[in-house]
């Protein structure tokens, strides 16, 4: 087992969602509240059996934590403050998320409707600093297509208990190439979204996820797909729309003003070190990659039982495949990877290495990617085929 790097982070399935949205192939159902507190009574125990394995490969403790789902905010605050309490305990960090001056980033996702004024005030009393919100969109067609039930008073409500209970580190996710969607939807939607001055907006194009509802209608011709060339108009309006605002696309789906990037995202992108905790969850410790039970049924009954939860899939790289994951993750940020740095750390041969400035010099040559002779990053005219250009480096 290795030891992990520094600025590793922690993540915490939370699989609850008063709905399934039509487009969603996450793992996530609804619960009753006696479920939820069992479950995350099940979560603190996994933390606390796990940590005997870590504690002696722990750099510090962790530098981000992020509470994803499913809707984390439909458990109860309380039960959260254990579930980071635990964390302090047997993981370790600073006080009040403080580590070596820089503030701990502490996420927690949540849908409009979601949020209740006191329960956020308790989450930001425990150390929860960051807000995801999961908006999608602001015209009540488009919401009843996604399966989405809420309110633009959702929206500006939900903002407003974060800011009160302090937390000023706003996210928003919206999605385009929604079927039906206009470019003036589009257009209203990154405006309104502006106009709650959000740190951070996250924008995905949607995508049709076997065994989602939103697939059995495309199969059954019950919704067509947006235009591809729509798709781009969207993107590329996103793009200049929030340069203009002053937001820095510093990944492919994501914006952020000055400062304000996901912390958390970065250490995924840069090939970094996390533990998952919770049904669902995946883990990834230099090359060893594993992943608990999608059974959260399973999971509290593990528990309850003293029995020990296994992982599901577990899996150890090859330094070559994990090399080139971290090329591929690397690129889809402004900054890049440095191939240099990613041969060094996964021990790989010159030849390697000479074979991956090669094929940067001639995508270079062609406009593809910036290259310095070390470092690579996607050119602004590839970020629409960047999976082209990333496929080029699994050769």
């Amino acid at each position: 087992m290795p030891s992990l790097k520094a600025d590793w982070g922690v993540y915490i399935h939370v699989p609850f969602c008063r709905s399934k949205c039509a487009y969603c192939d996450f793992y996530s159902h609804p619960a009753g509240s006696e479920f939820r507190m069992a479950y995350a009574n099940a979560v603190i125990g996994q933390m606390e059996r796990e940590a005997d394995q870590w504690r002696h490969r722990l750099p510090s403790g962790p530098a981000t934590v992020f509470f994803g789902g499913g809707t984390p905010t439909l458990l109860p605050a309380d039960a959260g403050v254990r579930i980071l309490e635990t964390l302090r305990r047997c993981y370790g960090w600073d006080d009040l998320g403080k580590r070596s001056g820089i503030p701990m980033e502490i996420t927690i996702e949540a849908n409009p409707g979601t949020v209740d004024e006191r329960e956020l005030a308790i989450w930001a009393e425990a150390g929860c600093n960051r807000l995801s919100l999961g908006v999608q969109a602001f015209q009540p067609r488009l919401l009843t297509f996604l399966g989405r039930c809420q309110r633009l008073n959702d929206v500006t409500e939900a903002l407003a208990a974060a800011r009160k209970a302090g937390i000023d580190n706003i996210s928003l996710d919206l999605i385009y190439g929604i079927p039906g969607q206009t470019l003036e939807d589009w257009r209203l939607s990154l405006k309104l979204a502006l106009s709650l001055s959000p740190a951070h907006l996250s924008l995905y194009n949607l995508k049709t996820e076997q065994g989602t509802r939103l697939a059995e209608w495309m199969m059954r011709g019950l919704a067509e797909p947006c235009v591809e060339d729509l798709e781009v108009e969207m993107y590329e309006e996103a793009q200049q729309t929030l340069q203009s605002a002053g937001f820095l696309q510093y990944e492919l789906s994501n914006f952020a003003q000055p400062g304000w990037e996901c912390r958390h995202n970065l250490n995924y992108w840069r090939r970094g070190d996390y533990l998952g905790f919770g049904s669902g969850a995946v883990s990834t410790a230099g090359l060893r990659r594993w992943s608990w039970p999608a059974d959260s049924s399973a999971f509290v009954l593990s528990f309850e039982k003293g029995e020990e939860i296994q992982p599901v899939e577990e899996e150890c790289l090859s330094p070559e495949l994990a090399a080139r994951e971290a090329i591929i993750l690397g690129l889809r940020t402004r900054a890049g990877v440095n191939l240099s740095s990613v041969v060094d750390e996964y021990g790989l041969g010159s030849a390697t290495l000479e074979k991956w400035h090669r094929l940067s010099a001639e995508l270079f040559r062609q406009g593809w990617i910036h290259y310095d002779g070390t470092n690579i990053s996607l050119a602004s005219r590839s970020y629409l085929i960047a999976n082209e250009i990333m496929a080029r480096y699994l050769d």
